[in-house]
């Protein structure tokens, strides 16, 4: 059972727990146009069977093996042009949670979160606009704790890397406090200027040569990168001026 984290600011102090839904997104989103959602209210299940990633793609995990959840946030203290400033947040705050446990914890653009080269986290956001702030926004996350068998290769999971099973209330509780306390810094100067800082010390390949795919083209670039609206920056060659790309408008290729 997953209980109130009563320690954090502002997310888990309201939680709702399925055994099992279609998404955690969904009915999260449900309570945001009821209108009288509390900020941080987390809807949680053990059994997601139809979770969504970035842009509608497919996000599955075994039953009873992950946590898998939804957050409820007003951030409307956050300009739109700056709206990427809130993903920053969350995946800072996992990566710090990680940290934990590793060292070698990165943001694979624009908000998955990787472990030793392997994805072990992946976050959708909606955001709800009222004419120049974000009224509300869902913030999903699933992250892989105990499962084992992954048919992507490149995933990975605590369980796995660090080969113990591990408690998922008690690490969704640890994982609560390090986003809580990330969402919080939104709110000052200060705050903000560390999250742009910390997003681009992880940000997975940031200042290096690697390969991606455009359309249909393998091209060698360098990730500079990345705008307030949350465009990825690539250089293609020294003395070129960086390309912005939108999510799926490019795609990495992995050398191996």
């Amino acid at each position: 059972m997953y209980n109130t984290v009563y320690d954090s600011l502002i997310i888990a102090k309201k939680v709702i727990y399925l055994p099992s839904c279609h998404s955690t997104n969904d009915i999260a989103a449900e309570i945001v146009r009821e209108g009288t959602s509390q900020e941080g209210t987390v809807v949680i299940t053990d059994n997601q069977t139809n979770g969504r990633g970035q842009r509608g793609t497919a996000w599955l995990v075994e039953p009873n093996q992950n946590l898998t959840f939804s957050i409820v946030l007003k951030p409307d203290f956050i300009p739109i042009q700056d709206q990427f400033l809130l993903s920053k947040a969350i995946a800072v705050g996992i990566s710090s949670y990680l940290r934990y446990y590793s060292t070698d914890v990165k943001i694979k653009w624009p908000n998955d979160i990787y472990l030793k080269d392997r994805k072990i986290c992946g976050v959708s956001i909606e955001n709800s606009i009222q004419g120049s702030r974000i009224s509300g926004s869902v913030v999903g996350i699933g992250l892989n704790i105990n499962q084992n068998d992954f048919g992507d290769i490149r995933a990975v999971s605590l369980s796995v890397d660090r080969n113990r099973i591990f408690s998922l209330p008690e690490e969704f509780e640890k994982l609560v406090y390090h986003i809580d306390e990330q969402y919080f810094k939104l709110r000052s100067v200060a705050g903000r200027e560390f999250i742009n800082s910390e997003y681009l010390n992880l940000l997975y390949g940031y200042r290096m040569v690697r390969s991606f795919r455009v359309n249909g083209a393998v091209l060698r670039g360098e990730i500079t990168g990345v705008t307030s609206l949350g465009k990825l920056c690539i250089r293609f060659g020294k003395d070129t001026v960086p390309v912005e790309f939108a999510n799926k408008e490019v795609e990495w290729v992995f050398d191996e």
